[in-house]
């Protein structure tokens, strides 16, 4: 099955976030997260872009646009459905819905299809860089497991890069392509050195404990 339909100039890259999306489904899958709503979804590719460093992973979207309703990535969406459209991903409960700014976007939630789905993850199952990209979005969807969809769709608003008050919304935040002003990497390392008696965190450890200092923050601390 072919997952791209562009040029040899871009194919390559496209190729690539088609791939990753496919585990991030895959991996939501596994942590109880399906089917995955499309902003969850989009939620879960911004944490996964912001965490990347933390997990020595390569950052795939650098810089997004900063939204009142929170991380979407109009690449990501035309790859979604791209991958709806051939049979990869299955979308379910498919609406139209006003968003913050009076437009209409699409409204869904996604489950890939397993006919299709496992040859690929067992083909990329293969590669060792693709073994470490299964192992860090795994990670990551069990950390966002832990939050009830209330918080997940409130996880930008206290996370340190998405949060932060210098830039206003409707702005671009680049974290990780023409700057390096990763705020969240750096708050998910900085963990490391708060765990007693000289115990270093991991990177599965400092994932985990980003995510409960988010849920933390959102309920004021408590």
């Amino acid at each position: 099955m072919k997952l791209t339909g562009t040029s040899r100039i871009d194919s390559s890259a496209v190729l690539r976030r088609r791939l990753r999306l496919v585990v991030v489904i895959h991996a939501a899958e596994r942590a109880g997260l399906s089917p995955l709503p499309i902003m969850h979804l989009h939620t879960f590719a911004y944490l996964s872009n912001v965490l990347a460093p933390v997990w020595q992973m390569p950052v795939m979207d650098g810089r997004l646009l900063k939204r009142r309703g929170g991380p979407f990535y109009p690449m990501l969406q035309g790859d979604l459905d791209s991958l709806v459209g051939i049979g990869v991903a299955i979308i379910s409960n498919l609406s139209h819905v006003l968003d913050e700014q009076n437009r209409w976007r699409l409204e869904g939630s996604y489950v890939l299809n397993r006919d299709f789905s496992d040859r690929i993850l067992q083909q990329m199952a293969t590669f060792d860089e693709e073994r470490r990209l299964f192992g860090f979005l795994q990670e990551l969807a069990f950390a966002i497991s832990s939050l009830s969809n209330e918080d997940l769709a409130s996880t930008t608003t206290q996370d340190a890069t998405y949060s932060d008050p210098i830039v206003d919304f409707d702005n671009v935040l680049d974290f990780a392509e023409w700057q390096s002003k990763n705020y969240t990497a750096n708050a998910a390392n900085y963990f490391e050195r708060l765990l007693p008696g000289g115990v270093r965190a991991n990177s599965s450890e400092k994932i985990h404990l980003y995510l409960r200092h988010l849920r933390v923050r959102i309920h004021g601390g408590h």
